[in-house]
């Protein structure tokens, strides 16, 4: 036996700080009470070390994969020193602002983190791919080289930094639960995004003075990485560059295939992934909520959950079990409070990195082993985190309402039964039952009169009778003393027989109970619901790893046709009620973002044409990001809208160094097809390493290694199938599109010079 203190962390507290409060103070309690056994059952410490463990090392190898790349591209060791060194200065800088705007190391802020570290190098990479670019090929020197090479692109940089940062906005202010959970995400992102653009433009350019030396030759080692630049990276410069000269010349059947392949991966692709609020999760904590038949005694229903515990320790190594049964006799429970005969398991096992199995897996085991114990009614086992909100009872939640709990009972057991044949689905369960017994006590008042009795008299001899009545206090000196309760025997008031033989006193001697009442045995719900006064009974549903999209489909599917009497209606409650608030906060974002990104690159541009050219980019990352889920096997949700959102401020940083350069060229005098020309050629290198460093940066959160990952790992792969397409892509699309722009202002002139 034991008492369970539920200890909650101060509103602005950090958990880990309240975690370690309680473990100083547990010896002083053992000290005090060296009789009572302290332990800590439930905690989130061991899920916090080892994700944020776990995120750390993320982030070390991030930064080394996406450092390994620029040394790939630039076969520079000094070059490749210079881009790593401006990493810690943008990370202080980054965990500086952190701690002015009050936000702590969690999974959604080192996600940020991380997910900034591809980003960050993009505003490295660019200046240093220009400075070594203006050393190498126009043999200026070092100070000259730095001078020149940031000039040229310090605007173009801005412009690809801001346009990433402004997308982040609308996210920052959409409200609801999208702004709770990806608040923190945007704004550290933001902030690492800004801090790395002042690092580009300050640290680099100093320090690129002191680490590039003139005429510096390659040692071996370089010269072996720079046959990638010769055999790799220059076949690729000409075959794009043969190509955008090939679409422009045959415009039309690229952009058919293009609005082809947009159309098939958002209208056919897309719906294959799924949708979800937020992916499931492996934490290594498993809930497992049961129930055993109703009127089942609270001892019995202790040896089922014993049964249960048992099994546990088969399946897998367990780390900690936390139990709680039953609910306190004779208090009537507001909310979420238990039956006696339910109970809800919490178990700890081995993080997914130290057991074969994964948590879906161990799940499917303990509900095969617990199918045959007998006495069980209902079994939900699902994993910690199976629903992204506390208020959501279950990933499924269907509920009936209407206002007789008898009607609602058959309408709940056609439900159920149509649900169990649901592919998705692990469990179906309700939240009531219609099988508990009570007896029913039916005064005839007109006897109880000629007896002198009331109903008050009858209700307080049977508590008396069944529960017992204080007759006296045991007094122990020192201490407040013990009731003593007198109440009938076990074998006196076990059954509807002895209930009915019960004496009630009168005026004229004892009366049994069947002599004034009629006493009978009814069933009645094991819980009473109600949602807006009105009775409600919920129909859960549990899956394993099934999109909730798919299974809302197929439960729509499966209770097509169902007849509801006047007066009942089914509403869907659960996940999909939120995923559908929440898709629809982050379409506005979306929409918002693009407006806003927009309008913030025509002044840069001075143009309305220019900006529209550089957005195209934007539906051909989408046709990377669709397909990207599907072959990864992740599913929609808020995660990869966000993904698609920040995919659109970071694939855009391409087309505006294209255009910026194409439109350099033609200031100095090169007509329109040598000035395209030279842009692809010339920056085909930095657009092929910013979208390689920024894709490697975000592979630690694709492949989730760290816990917790899970939750936006979609948000990496979303961004990584975007950035391959598009990179690709963009090297095509934009000349051919901004050569149409310009044939288009070319025949308006015309025309209006006519006029």
């Amino acid at each position: 036996p034991a008492i369970a203190i539920n200890i909650l962390r101060p509103e602005k507290g950090h958990v880990t700080t309240t975690i370690k409060a309680v473990e100083k103070y547990l010896p002083k309690l053992k000290k005090m009470y060296p009789e009572i056994n302290f332990q800590i059952s439930d905690t989130q410490k061991d899920l916090i070390h080892t994700s944020i463990t776990n995120m750390v090392e993320a982030l070390r190898d991030a930064i080394i994969m996406t450092v390994g790349v620029i040394f790939l591209f630039l076969a520079n060791i000094r070059l490749s020193l210079l881009a790593a060194v401006s990493i810690p200065f943008t990370y202080f800088l980054t965990f500086a602002l952190m701690y002015v705007f009050g936000y702590e190391l969690n999974i959604v802020t080192l996600t940020g983190v991380i997910v900034a570290v591809g980003l960050l190098l993009d505003d490295a990479i660019v200046v240093i791919e220009n400075i070594d670019r203006h050393h190498i090929q126009y043999k200026k020197s070092v100070f000259r080289a730095v001078r020149d090479g940031l000039n040229e692109i310090i605007l173009a940089d801005w412009s690809g930094t801001y346009t990433t940062v402004i997308v982040l906005i609308p996210i920052m202010f959409i409200g609801g639960y999208v702004e709770k959970i990806l608040r923190q995400f945007t704004v550290v992102l933001a902030i690492s995004l800004l801090s790395s653009y002042i690092i580009s433009i300050t640290i680099i350019p100093l320090l690129a003075s002191y680490i590039l030396k003139p005429h510096h030759g390659k040692n071996r080692i370089e010269k072996v990485i720079g046959l990638f630049d010769r055999f790799i990276i220059l076949p690729i410069k000409e075959f794009f560059t043969h190509l955008v000269h090939f679409a422009i010349r045959h415009k039309t059947p690229f952009i058919l295939a293009g609005i082809f392949m947009f159309v098939i991966s958002m209208k056919k692709v897309m719906p294959l992934a799924g949708r979800d609020l937020m992916p499931p999760m492996d934490t290594g904590i498993v809930k497992i909520s049961f129930e055993t038949e109703s009127n089942t005694s609270l001892k019995e229903t202790e040896k089922i959950t014993k049964q249960i515990e048992s099994v546990l320790y088969k399946v897998a190594k367990v780390k900690r079990i936390s139990t709680a049964v039953g609910s306190e006799s004779g208090v009537v429970s507001f909310g979420t409070g238990r039956i006696p005969q339910a109970g809800l398991i919490t178990v700890h096992f081995v993080d997914r990195f130290h057991r074969k199995k994964s948590i879906w897996e161990i799940e499917k085991d303990i509900r095969e082993h617990c199918k045959d114990i007998p006495g069980l009614k209902r079994l939900d086992v699902y994993d910690y985190g199976a629903t992204p909100l506390s208020s959501i009872a279950a990933p499924i939640d269907i509920m009936i309402s209407g206002p007789d709990v008898e009607v609602l009972n058959k309408i709940a057991d056609k439900v159920v039964r149509r649900l169990m044949n649901v592919k998705g689905l692990t469990t179906v369960s309700r939240s009531w039952t219609m099988d508990k017994v009570e007896v029913l006590i039916n005064v005839d008042e007109k006897k109880a009169r000629l007896y002198g009795i009331d109903q008050t008299d009858i209700s307080k001899e049977l508590t008396f009778a069944i529960k017992g009545g204080i007759a006296s206090v045991l007094r122990i000196p020192g201490e407040d003393g013990y009731d003593i309760r007198v109440r009938y025997p076990l074998w006196a008031r076990n059954s509807l027989f002895d209930v009915k033989d019960i004496y009630i006193p009168s005026k004229i001697g004892p009366v049994p109970l069947s002599e004034i009442a009629n006493v009978k045995r009814i069933y009645v719900p094991t819980k009473y619901t109600r949602q807006n006064l009105e009775p409600v009974v919920d129909v859960y549903g549990y899956r394993a790893t099934t999109s909730i999209a798919h299974l809302q489909q197929r439960i729509e599917k499966a209770l097509k046709g169902l007849a509801l009497p006047k007066g009942y209606r089914i509403h869907h409650e659960g996940e999909v009620k939120n995923m559908t608030e929440a898709g629809k906060r982050l379409k506005k974002a979306l929409i918002i973002a693009i407006i806003l990104l927009y309008f913030s690159l025509v002044p840069t541009f001075r143009s309305w044409t220019n900006p529209l050219v550089i957005m195209i980019t934007i539906p051909l990352a989408m046709i990377g990001a669709a397909w990207g889920l599907v072959l990864v096997g992740r599913h929609g949700c808020m995660p990869a809208n966000m993904g698609m959102i920040l995919l659109a401020g970071i694939v855009v940083n391409n087309s505006i160094l294209l255009i910026d350069f194409i439109e350099k060229a033609k200031e100095k005098g090169a007509d329109i097809k040598e000035a395209i020309e030279q842009a692809v050629k010339t920056r085909t290198r930095p657009i092929l390493m910013t979208a390689t460093g920024t894709i490697v940066g975000m592979l630690p959160i694709a492949a989730q290694r760290a816990l917790g990952l899970e939750r936006l790992s979609p948000l990496a792969v979303v961004a990584i199938g975007g950035l391959v397409v598009a990179t690709f892509l963009t090297l095509i699309y934009i000349p051919m599109f901004y050569q149409i722009a310009e044939d288009i202002k070319t025949k308006i002139k015309v025309l209006f010079g006519k006029l």
